[in-house]
């Protein structure tokens, strides 16, 4: 046989078998519709994906133009007595009940809740915050390893509560908490201002528009900045059961 008849059966061979394949895929749909089934939901809810960030930072709220009122440190304290830090006896900084609610209410509760059924922070007769039993981790004061930087004024400026203040000793509003964390984390921080860290949205065309980049707190507690373990999102099937298709009943 020579190399041209070799060359066309080999081509005529591959021919078929591509053949083959355009045909399978093409009737897989029909003949496994169970497989190939795609839910009919609204596309809100097959997102699963909360457009909001983890938490509401101070930053976000003054942008937004909503209530800061309660971010007035002085509304409750007196200027010329700073607040004394408690500890516990393994180092922990107690946190008043007075805080909890300030602290509890900046947490995003739909990336955990569904977004159908909102969860409203109850109050406990003498006004603190009821903090479920499954929240309560989020209360203790964790930001560094082995307790190092659990004192409220390494950050918050003793003096001047209303502002921080960074490692140099630079005052700081609440809404420049950024600068705050480049301070202590300058390598994150030179990741942040490249895009590789946090969460950048708008358009990476700039041309289109102007591209956001969320601030260290819209994502980090500063009270406890290490993510903890997340419960993984379900599989497209298992997001809402009662719109995955019936595989039980359905005829292979």
């Amino acid at each position: 046989m020579s190399d041209n008849s070799k060359t066309t059966w080999m081509f005529g061979i591959l021919t078929c078998v591509f053949i083959c394949l355009t045909i399978y895929f093409v009737r897989s749909p029909i003949l496994y519709p169970h497989v190939y089934q795609k839910p009919v939901v609204p596309s809100a809810r097959l997102a699963g994906i909360p457009s909001g960030t983890i938490r509401i930072s101070a930053a976000q709220l003054i942008k937004s133009g909503a209530d800061v009122s309660g971010l007035d440190c002085y509304a409750c304290h007196d200027p010329k007595h700073p607040p004394v830090i408690k500890f516990a006896l393994d180092g922990q900084v107690i946190l008043p009940k007075e805080h909890t609610d300030l602290i509890y209410s900046m947490r995003n509760c739909e990336e955990c809740h569904s977004q159908e059924k909102p969860q409203k922070i109850q109050y406990n007769p003498d006004g603190s915050t009821n903090i479920p039993k499954a929240h309560q981790d989020l209360m203790q004061m964790a930001h560094g390893k082995a307790v190092k930087n659990n004192n409220c004024y390494n950050c918050h400026n003793e003096n001047q509560l209303n502002t921080l203040h960074s490692s140099t000793g630079k005052k700081l509003n609440f809404d420049q908490a950024t600068q705050l964390c480049a301070g202590c984390h300058g390598t994150i921080y030179e990741d942040w201002l490249a895009g590789s860290h946090g969460r950048t949205e708008g358009y990476w065309d700039h041309k289109l528009g102007p591209a956001r980049k969320q601030e260290c707190s819209s994502c980090h507690d500063p009270h406890a900045p290490s993510f903890t373990g997340i419960i993984p999102m379900p599989g497209p099937h298992l997001l809402h059961p009662e719109d995955a298709p019936d595989t039980h009943n359905s005829t292979p």
